[in-house]
């Protein structure tokens, strides 16, 4: 399953100000199978895109609150249906 995790870091959060901790949330994503990182508004914003299994989102949670002291989101990844024209002649 696809999910988006989410993070909103405080102003001034440590997670991305060094370079030591910065290298230990790329070890953490890779280390979980990210898919891409999408950092928004100066790092302060994160959206990671995991492909995993359910069972999978409470040991990830309890890593990324480790490392950054913030509770992570995970959103379904929401495609829109295919469109094959109009219908209902």
């Amino acid at each position: 399953m696809r999910l988006l995790m989410r993070l909103v870091l405080p102003a001034g959060a440590p997670l991305l100000s060094t370079p030591e901790l910065a290298v230990h949330w790329q070890a953490l994503l890779k280390r979980n199978g990210a898919l891409a990182s999408y950092p928004r508004e100066e790092g302060r914003l994160q959206h990671v895109l995991l492909d995993l299994e359910p069972a999978q989102i409470t040991p990830i949670a309890e890593a990324v609150y480790r490392l950054a002291g913030v509770k992570s989101e995970f959103l379904p990844e929401i495609a829109p249906p295919p469109h094959y024209g109009l219908r209902g002649y």
